[in-house]
């Protein structure tokens, strides 16, 4: 073997020993594979809070009147229905709330994106979480200033504002 064929192999193999020494320590000091969750951990005591937007066929909702508007219930169950929600119950209020602005949406940690998405369905809606309600479905309380629902195009802007949902308190 020449001396030039020999030289060739011992820089060949150093660079080989530096990849794997390169290798090997980026492997260990990743903290990224210790966080399965997206690199959030929850601080003890908080609760997993499902932040993920859904398709509005995956939303479960529940449409309540909070004013004395005969049949306002039911026909934005009606609308949002044709849009692809799956309403669940069309009726009063059953807490006897009057919403004095355009709606509200209660809603608990397993829902909170998709109390995100019926806000951006909604103008002016507020959202009011309940720590205590451990269902996926939400209720959209129609109250007072309500008129209609958003088209398709000022649901897609209202979502860009509104932005992505944030877990409530006392959630992660």
């Amino acid at each position: 073997m020449s001396l030039s064929r020999v030289r060739s192999l011992a820089i060949l193999g150093a660079l080989v020993l530096i990849a794997v020494v390169v290798v090997t320590w980026t492997l260990l000091s990743d903290k990224q594979s210790s966080q399965a969750d997206g690199g959030h951990s929850c601080p003890p005591g908080a609760k997993p809070a499902n932040t993920t937007m859904p398709k509005e066929q995956a939303v479960k909702l529940n449409v309540y009147n909070s004013t004395d508007r005969a049949g306002l219930a039911e026909g934005t169950s009606t609308k949002l229905k044709a849009v692809g929600f799956h309403v669940v119950s069309v009726k009063q209020d059953p807490t006897g709330t009057v919403v004095k602005g355009s709606a509200q949406v209660r809603f608990g940690r397993k829902a909170v994106g998709a109390a995100q998405l019926m806000r951006a369905y909604v103008p002016g809606a507020t959202m009011q979480y309940d720590p205590g309600r451990e269902t996926d479905t939400i209720d959209l309380v129609l109250g007072e200033k309500f008129e209609d629902i958003r088209g398709p195009s000022d649901v897609k802007e209202a979502e860009v504002t509104l932005g992505d949902p944030t877990p409530p308190p006392g959630t992660c």
